[in-house]
Parts: structure tokens; C-alpha cells; sequence
């Protein structure tokens, strides 16, 4: 469970997660708008885009939204699962409180005290305190920090890629003579999605493919337009390709990080969805495209009809009945020497479906029943050394054994005894 949950007696409301978000675009937006203006008062919205200074955007941006669901969250008061905004009432009688608890640290007596600690439990109170935002906002920072320093790293590694040659050994690659031009679509692809996955950037990656592979390609197909297309549309599929499935690339860090899980553990699962849909744009996209089997509207349609056949057929529901995985991990769990995890999470699945709750609320729920139950048998069993009457004992104590001697011949009736205070008429075990 997360440190920087709500409190059990939060009401939880859609406005609070969306109001920060909006917000968040509003002023991106804005401030990009902003540092893009040049004072000349000629400039289009897409010139100030283009002339903005992203960084400064984003660092402000980010930081008055923070601010502004601070206020937001200090503007509504909770009450018996209940949202108040503006609660001017409340404002005044909690202004009374502090001013009547500050006087009575000078003159204070028992009875004061608990008559305002009683109080104060039926008073509405703020949403979130300043206190209490400051906290979840370090929180947030202790969390994000590691994913920051992978990221620094990472940007490091894609700048020794290219400092190294890789960008230019790839283009000479596409630039020789001896290939056939109607595999240009599919080796751009390729290369866009290895150089992507090595730097962990798809921007950097189309930065340099751009410039070194179209001009290229036009005049090596004789300016045919589908190669060309083609091979747009294979650095930009494959740059985003690579990216996704790169253990370096930013947006990979920041989703294991948000989701809580290790990075290693998140690229392995997403790879096989990331390979899968790359051979099959291979395979029914740029392959036939650029040797001119059908149109690129036909390739993106069979690229569609190909996911959704694995999406029907192949692919199975989060939570199902038996736990059972998709037909590509069931095949990896068949070779695999370590699947205690997976296997255990089949079981996890199977408890969530019957209960119809989420998995970590089930196995919470099958938890506490497990120790019921086992407490209720060692009471059933304690009621039974202690003796009681047949027509006292419970249904479940009917099923045990009456036990009056341990093993040494001690009396256990006569023990407890001693240690307890005997049952009244009005207390006798049920």
C-alpha cells in the first residue's frame, strides 16, 4: 500500500484527481505561449509553440498546478463522508476553536479539555491540511527521485550511442547501393527501433534518421511517393517502437516507477507486446507496402484485423475464472524454471473472480476469514478445557473432544480457574 493514500475518512471525488490535471494543461500552455513571445505581436500561436522555452514551461507549470490543488484541496472541508466548499461556518467556529484552545493553555482544566477534544470530532475539517500537502508533496519527491537519476542516466547512455557512430553506422547502412529500395520501409523500421531501443529516446532517434535516410531514399526509389511515405512512417513507428520497449528510455522509467514496480520486471512484460505488434507491422505493413502489394491504408487495416485477432482469440480477460494466462505465457511458463510468482498469481486471480473484488481487497478478505476461523477454534478449544456446561457450549464446541487432564495429570478445570474470574449468570460463553 502506498505512504501517500487519503485518509480512511477521505471522501474520494473524481473533481480532485481532474481540477490538477486541467489545470496542469492550462498552464503548460500558457507559459509555453508565454516564452515563445518574441513582443512582436505578429506572432501566430504555432510561432510561439515553436520559439517556446519548453523547460521553463514545464518546471513553472508543474509547480503553480501543485500549488493551485493545494488551495483547491484547502477550500473543501469533509464532514460524515461529505464535501463542503466554502464552509464559512466552518471557518468561524474552527477560528473560535483555536482561538479558545490558545487562551486555555494559559487556564486549562480536565473538563475544558474533554469537552473540546469532544467537540472537535463532530466539526467538519479541511480536506487536506497545508501540514499534510507538504508531506504528500515530499512523498512524491522521495518517490520520484530514483526515477530521475535512472533518467540522467539514460540520457547519458544515449549521448555515448551517439557520440560513439551508431546513428551514422545505421544511415550507411541505408545509403548503399547494393540494397534493394523496396526494403527501405522495413530496414528504417528496423534500424529506427534499434537505435531507439539503445538511446531510449524516439525524438533523438527521429532527429537522426530524418536527415540522413530520406533524402537518401527518395533518390534511390526514382521518387517513388509509397517508398517515401513508406519510410516515414517506418522511422517515426519504429523510434516509438524501441522507445517503448527500452529499459533506458524515460517514458519506461517513469511508467515502472507510477506503477510501482521494479524496471526490469516492467520491460520484460511489456517487450513480448511491444515484438509482437513490431512483426506484424513487418509482417502485413512495410513488406508488402513497399513492394507494392497493396496501399498503406491497406497495410494500417490488416495491421488492425491482425490485433484484433490476438485481442479475441489469443488474449484472455484480467480476471477469469481458472487464472489463466494469455496463450504466450502459458508457453513461457511451460520452459520457465522460475514461476513461483506467476503460479501464485493464477491462484490470486482465482480467489479475486469468485469474490468479485479486486485481487489485493480479496486476498485481504480470505486472509481475515482464514484467521477467524482459526480463532474460533482456539476459543472452541479453550471453552472446552475450561469445562463448560453441554447446554452453554457453542455447536462448534459439541465437535471437540472434552479435555480436563494435560498429559502430567494436571487439572486444566482448576487452573484456568484460578487464573480467571469465574462466569457469572449474565457473562456464560456462548
Amino acid at each position: 500500500k502506498s505512504n501517500n493514500t487519503p485518509s480512511e475518512d477521505t471522501p474520494c471525488k473524481w473533481w480532485n484527481m481532474v481540477f490538477p490535471i486541467v489545470m496542469l494543461v492550462v498552464y503548460i500552455f500558457y507559459l509555453l505561449a508565454y516564452t515563445g513571445d518574441d513582443g512582436s505581436g505578429s506572432q501566430s500561436f504555432v510561432d510561439k509553440m515553436q520559439n517556446a522555452d519548453a523547460y521553463s514551461a514545464l518546471l513553472w507549470g508543474t509547480m503553480a498546478a501543485a500549488l493551485t490543488a493545494v488551495g483547491f484541496y484547502l477550500i473543501q472541508d469533509k464532514h460524515m463522508d461529505r464535501i463542503i466548499f466554502f464552509n464559512v461556518k466552518g471557518y468561524i467556529s474552527r477560528a473560535k476553536r483555536g482561538f479558545a484552545s490558545l487562551k486555555n493553555k494559559f487556564r486549562r482544566t480536565p473538563d475544558q479539555d474533554e469537552n473540546t477534544e469532544g467537540e472537535e470530532e463532530v466539526h467538519a475539517r479541511v480536506l487536506m491540511s497545508y501540514s499534510e500537502a507538504m508531506t504528500s508533496f515530499l512523498l512524491g519527491m522521495e518517490k520520484i527521485f530514483g526515477a530521475i537519476v535512472v533518467l540522467t542516466l539514460a540520457w547519458a547512455s544515449g549521448a555515448i550511442m551517439s557520440a560513439v557512430g551508431l546513428d551514422r553506422f545505421f544511415g550507411e547502412i541505408l545509403k548503399s547501393d547494393a540494397l534493394d529500395y523496396r526494403m527501405l520501409p522495413t530496414l528504417s523500421f528496423i534500424i529506427a527501433m534499434i537505435i531507439a531501443f539503445a538511446t531510449g529516446t524516439s525524438w533523438g532517434t527521429m532527429t537522426i534518421m530524418f536527415p540522413l535516410v530520406l533524402v537518401p531514399s527518395y533518390e534511390a526509389s526514382g521518387g517513388n511517393a509509397n517508398i517515401f511515405y513508406g519510410v516515414t512512417a517506418g522511422i517515426l513507428a519504429g523510434a516509438v517502437a524501441g522507445d517503448h520497449a527500452s529499459p533506458i528510455s524515460d517514458t519506461t522509467i517513469l511508467a515502472s516507477m507510477a506503477s510501482e514496480c521494479t524496471l526490469l520486471n516492467h520491460v520484460k512484460t511489456q517487450a513480448p507486446y511491444a515484438l509482437l505488434v513490431a512483426l506484424w507491422s513487418v509482417l502485413v505493413g512495410t513488406i508488402p507496402s513497399g513492394r507494392g502489394a497493396y496501399s498503406s491504408g491497406i497495410a494500417a487495416l490488416m495491421g488492425f484485423v491482425a490485433m484484433l485477432f490476438h485481442v479475441v482469440f489469443t488474449a484472455e480477460f484480467a480476471i477469469n475464472k481458472t487464472g489463466r494466462y494469455d496463450i504466450f505465457t502459458e508457453i513461457y511458463l511451460r520452459f520457465a524454471r522460475e514461476k513461483d510468482e506467476l503460479l501464485q498469481l493464477k491462484e490470486d486471480v482465482k480467489i479475486a473472480y469468485e469474490t468479485g473484488e479486486p485481487v489485493e481487497m480479496a486476498l485481504k478478505k480470505s486472509i481475515t476469514h482464514e484467521d477467524t476461523k482459526d480463532v474460533s477454534m482456539s476459543k472452541t478449544v479453550v471453552i472446552d478445557r475450561i469445562g463448560v456446561t453441554e447446554t452453554n457450549r457453542s455447536a462448534t464446541a459439541h465437535e471437540c473432544v472434552p479435555i480436563n487432564e494435560d498429559e502430567d495429570g494436571v487439572d486444566l478445570e482448576s487452573s484456568v480457574k484460578d487464573e480467571q474470574a469465574p462466569l457469572d449468570d449474565d457473562n456464560k460463553i456462548q
